[in-house]
């Protein structure tokens, strides 16, 4: 199905809307031939890159031991500059497919990202939309600041509450322009993104006609301050239903402050909902979504080492349903890496996974994964 039959016509409006907002349609911008855009032919402007992450594990779930090594994620990026304007109006698309190993153990394709994006680099805050099987605006900002999506996914998502990205539109960009000396989401004073989504992720169907809309907001504080530039603020709230036909309420309040300075990271993420992205979420006798809440901190420290050396560690806890009073869990893993350069790094670490159901046997397992990344 097209993605304009998925989104409804007010999520369109809003996306023309925001077009408009960040500079004039990208119409505006070829009028008359001597304003026309530049085309990018054939594999000028191309860029192919890939991401994946190779896994021995060892350990026990469920009271059952294993010991298998498993190909965890193998992401191919393509991207291609298409168009840009003199007035700096970039127009570029993006293809991703994911490969991933099923309970079978089966490597099945599927699509991760399939997008076109408009950016206005000739503006201050360097707005930017995506459109189509897009990023939604929480994961991808984690993961530039915490960059051990290769240990397991996020918080958030290791307990089920939503995955990275959507069929949709998502705007962001920037309070200031790009603070200099810092790589990833580098507004000065923070960053922001909104956006419009079926509801079900990149990986399901649409099972409802809601449609599920999302902000995050980031502040920086202190950027003037080479010692508190790192300090951000970020804010997600997520309301909506979600996929199934019987669309329960799905909500997110979710808050992280985040610290990065040369010799480490350290985060603390606290987020409280109802239901889940997939709806199940729900008591079982009336489908009413389950109120969850947990909190996380993760750590990084860079060790004075001529080698590229970390250790990490993260604590999880997370309550399904804080109606109940025995089914929460708490995750602890600890870890050593070493980042070989650009981030293709060797990471072994330790996790274990504590439940507060009676006879429940705790999870633990040792793994050594091998993310290559160009």
């Amino acid at each position: 199905m097209e993605i304009t039959e998925k989104i409804s016509g007010s999520a369109l409006s809003a996306a023309m809307a925001l077009l408009a907002l960040a500079g004039g349609s990208p119409a505006m911008a070829w009028e008359g031939e001597e304003d026309g855009p530049e085309f990018y032919e054939g594999l000028d402007g191309l860029s192919i890159g890939g991401l994946w992450y190779l896994s021995w594990q060892d350990g026990e779930s469920d009271g059952e031991s294993y010991s298998q090594m498993k190909v965890k994620r193998g992401y191919i990026n393509v991207k291609k500059k298409i168009l840009e304007w003199n007035n700096g109006t970039l127009f570029e698309g993006r293809i991703t497919p994911d490969v991933h190993q099923d309970d079978s153990g089966d490597a099945n394709l599927r699509l991760k990202y399939a997008y076109g994006k408009f950016s206005w680099k000739g503006v201050d805050w360097q707005p930017w939309l995506e459109f189509g099987m897009v990023h939604m605006p929480w994961m991808d900002f984690e993961e530039h600041i915490n960059f051990y999506r290769m240990q397991d996914t996020m918080f958030v998502e290791r307990n089920g509450t939503f995955n990275s990205a959507d069929f949709g539109f998502t705007f962001g960009g920037f309070f200031g322009g790009p603070l200099d000396g810092v790589k990833y989401y580098p507004g000065r004073y923070g960053s922001f993104a909104v956006g419009a989504y079926n509801g079900g992720g990149y990986h399901a169907l649409e099972k409802n006609d809601d449609k599920v809309f999302e902000g995050r907001v980031t502040l920086r504080p202190f950027p003037d301050d080479e010692l508190t530039r790192g300090l951000q603020v970020s804010l997600l709230g997520i309301t909506g239903k979600g996929n199934t036909a019987e669309e329960p309420e799905w909500s997110v309040g979710q808050g992280m402050l985040s610290y990065e300075h040369p010799r480490g990271v350290v985060t603390a993420t606290y987020y409280t909902g109802k239901g889940n992205q997939k709806g199940t979420a729900v008591e079982e006798a009336t489908g009413d979504s389950l109120d969850r809440e947990g909190w996380s901190i993760f750590g990084e420290l860079y060790l004075p080492t001529k080698h590229d050396l970390s250790l990490i560690g993260r604590y999880d806890v997370f309550d399904f349903d804080t109606s109940a009073s025995d089914d929460e869990q708490a995750r602890v893993i600890a870890g050593v890496a070493w980042d070989m350069g650009h981030h293709n790094t060797l990471l072994l670490d330790y996790e274990t996974v504590a439940y507060d159901m009676a006879d429940t046997p705790d999870d633990h397992r040792l793994q050594l994964t091998l993310q290559v990344k160009f």
